[in-house]
């Protein structure tokens, strides 16, 4: 094995990986897909959405998309929850301060 471990050719031990020993090789990875954020954040802190009234919480999945809810344009929102642009928005901030509030003091 040359003295330097790169670049690595695959004649050289360690191909493809430098770092994977013997107790690696021949192992299959398998491909599990893309996690779920929403889950892992829910199970991370079960309580971060506790502090939302309703429309708070209307506002802040259906504008992300959290929970498995589909995204929803803010004019519709407006429109299902019977408010301007601008209350909408403020509701919208509302929310994530109150998350963002939370997190940062159990954190």
């Amino acid at each position: 094995m040359p003295n330097s471990t790169f670049p690595l050719f695959p004649s050289d031990d360690g191909w493809p990986y430098p770092d994977s020993g013997p107790e690696l090789r021949g192992v299959e990875f398998v491909d599990v897909g893309e996690p779920d954020l929403d889950e892992m954040d829910l199970r991370c802190d079960p309580h971060a959405y506790d502090t939302l009234d309703d429309r708070e919480r209307t506002m802040l999945f259906a504008h992300f998309g959290l929970g498995g809810t589909l995204v929803v344009p803010m004019s519709e929102l407006c429109r299902e929850l019977h408010c301007t642009h601008d209350e909408a928005s403020a509701l919208l901030d509302a929310a994530v301060d109150k998350v963002r509030r939370h997190l940062t003091t159990t954190a």
